[in-house]
């Protein structure tokens, strides 16, 4: 498969020494798949003095993109901590360190605590939720003006790489699943906080969209 179907935002899935690699491959090629076309898709809408919320920010590619590009200020959530760890690290050898902060936990664990912001990411994230929904109703109420998403294609191949993981995680006592949910109700959740879609692109695996919030909806 082009791109794995796992993703960065699952409790104790992931260890220092996949985040220490991840980090190395973008020292290397840069941002790379559907996270370069989110990245471009938001330079594009424009980002000078904007803030972002980075739900699922792994080692915090989106962030570091965007910073570069004028973001303001930066707030990125992880559940795995060598993930968190490692994504203040990078910010703080680039420099960022005034302009960021890095969260341990989900957005359902942190939600009460973080403030709005502009833009609200989230790269391979509402695969790891079963209620995607729900998630992306908080998701909605944080975002001031845009959403980004990459999330799973709903095709045959990947639900049979959905099954396949939730057999070997059962057999390994893992808690990582992979859930796929279909554009009707991302869409359904977005559209009604006010936004609008605009598809970005897609691989084999992955699809990426931003929702842009129409002009006088409800904040």
């Amino acid at each position: 498969m082009p791109d794995k179907p796992a993703c960065e935002c699952c409790v104790n899935t992931f260890t220092t020494k996949e985040a220490e690699a991840d980090l190395k491959r973008y020292r290397e090629h840069g941002v790379e798949g559907p996270t370069r076309s989110l990245v471009d898709a938001i330079k594009a809408e424009g980002v000078e003095g904007a803030t972002l919320l980075d739900v699922g920010g792994g080692i915090g590619v989106i962030q570091l993109e965007l910073l570069g590009a004028g973001l303001a200020r930066s707030e990125s959530i992880d559940a795995t901590e060598p993930y968190v760890e490692v994504a203040r690290a990078e910010a703080e050898r680039r420099g960022y360190a005034d302009r960021t902060a890095h969260r341990f936990g989900t957005l359902a664990d942190v939600a009460a605590e973080i403030d709005a912001a502009d833009i609200v990411t989230l790269d391979k994230v509402i695969c790891c939720d079963p209620n995607a929904v729900d998630l992306l109703d908080v998701v909605a109420a944080k975002a001031q003006r845009a959403v980004g998403l990459v999330y799973p294609r709903v095709t045959w191949w990947n639900r049979l790489a959905s099954r396949i993981l939730a057999a070997w995680s059962r057999l390994r006592r893992d808690s990582l699943r992979w859930h796929l949910h279909t554009d009707a109700q991302v869409d359904g959740a977005l559209r009604a906080a006010g936004f609008e879609r605009r598809d970005v692109g897609r691989t084999f695996i992955w699809q990426v969209a931003l929702f842009v919030r129409v002009a006088g909806s409800r904040r």
